[in-house]
């Protein structure tokens, strides 16, 4: 079991971010992948979104990254997303053991 999470830093004012990260989690759920989770940090930076995905595997998760980039429906989510942060996105793939 993996956990792939990523840390999302928007602008000041980018509002609307958790809806988005919300419709992809909806969208990636539709095509048969694992539920996107979606959480605001409590203490730190202001505004900062993280999200976790669950995989069975490195080459389940990687398999995936093909399918998502083929799906119109999250694309064009992600393409209102980019002008909301700050900077890209941090992946972060943790293990369990």
């Amino acid at each position: 079991m993996m956990i792939v999470q990523r840390t999302y830093t928007p602008k000041p004012g980018g509002g609307g971010l958790v809806e988005l990260l919300k419709a992809v989690s909806q969208k990636t759920m539709e095509i048969g992948l694992p539920e996107v989770k979606v959480y605001r940090k409590f203490l730190g930076l202001h505004g900062i979104i993280v999200t976790t995905q669950e995989w069975e595997s490195i080459e389940v998760y990687n398999n995936s990254r093909n399918m998502v980039r083929q799906t119109t429906e999250i694309t064009s989510i992600f393409n209102q997303i980019y002008p909301f942060l700050d900077s890209t996105h941090v992946t972060e793939i943790l293990e369990s053991v």
